[in-house]
């Protein structure tokens, strides 16, 4: 336990650490969708779902926002990073798989969260990527279309364009509070920290009031399973994480971790709901770590290595 809090020091800033805390958000982003389709085919709904994730993460990391508030951060800029990531993402997000399947969403959130980061951080941060990172981002969203082609050839209604426009709201607003946090001075933490509170303290009083809650028929069990997922692995770890793994490497190097997610899910789907990948999905998985590969820069990590031996 106490190696792994030392990952966080803020000295430690190898590409290795990067990528870990990467992988460990697209392995909760990715079990997402798989536990939270297995929490609402059971008693709770979306709107309850969203309340365990901000009530929990919220509270725990209450203490944290207090001593510290929007320090380095601003309120303007804390705002947008908890719209991005905390409460506009989750209700565009949920609100698309109304019109949309969830095949849909599991191509159009990740790929949209993808180029709109890489050309923010263009124009934003100065961030230029090279030929072959844009090789590799094109690879990326060959094999994102190739996990998600079941899905968009699906028959969908008449609607589905409206969710289709959701979730790709959703994958702006996460890549805006990707450039933003790259812009502030301030540690994964206290970012997390702040999406958290802000979304707990804006959403909890509108659910209380307006949402059809099934909270009080659903058994302790499955409240536990839901809110230790949804509050404290995807709203505090998995953010956390990711701050991490931005600070690190970058906003549009650290974005490219999601394109990791349609492909955990179709793997924790196989292991958890026993839905077995087509040749499409599983063609896509080797595609999307060749695109991987290239876009984060390690082609240019080994070459450098080999430049280093001594002769």
């Amino acid at each position: 336990m106490v190696a792994f809090l030392r990952l966080f020091r803020s000295d430690n800033e190898s590409v290795a650490t990067g990528i870990l805390f990467g992988l460990l958000a697209a392995l909760i982003w990715g079990a997402w969708p798989v536990v939270t389709r297995f929490g609402v085919q059971q008693t709770l709904n979306a709107y309850d779902l969203t309340a365990l994730r901000f009530s929990i993460a919220g509270l725990l990391l209450l203490p944290i926002f207090v001593k510290n508030g929007v320090q380095g951060i601003g309120w303007a800029k804390a705002i947008v990073l908890a719209a991005g990531a905390g409460l506009f993402y989750m209700l565009a997000a949920a609100s698309g798989f109304r019109f949309a399947p969830a095949g849909h969403g599991g191509v159009l959130i990740p790929s949209t969260m993808l180029t709109t980061t890489m050309i923010g951080s263009w124009i934003f941060l100065g961030d230029r990527p090279d030929r072959i990172r844009l090789m590799g981002y094109g690879i990326l969203l060959i094999g994102i279309g190739l996990i998600g082609r079941e899905g968009l050839s699906g028959v969908a209604g008449d609607d589905a364009w409206m969710g289709e426009l959701l979730f790709m709201c959703a994958g702006m607003l996460w890549a805006t509070y990707t450039v933003v946090l790259r812009t502030c001075d301030t540690g994964p933490l206290r970012a997390t920290a702040v999406v958290s509170v802000i979304s707990m303290v804006v959403y909890l009083p509108l659910y209380a009031v307006f949402a059809d809650s099934n909270l009080p028929q659903a058994s302790v069990d499955e409240i536990l399973v839901q809110g230790g997922f949804q509050g404290i692995a995807a709203g505090l770890l998995a953010l956390l994480f990711y701050s991490r793994a931005v600070r690190i490497m970058g906003a549009a190097r650290g974005a490219l971790f999601a394109a990791l997610v349609p492909g955990v899910t179709v793997l924790l789907a196989y292991l958890a709901l026993n839905e077995t990948p087509n040749i499409w999905e599983l063609s896509g998985l080797v595609i999307v770590s060749m695109g991987m590969f290239f876009a984060l820069g390690l082609n240019k990590l080994i070459t450098a290595g080999q430049d280093t031996k001594p002769q």
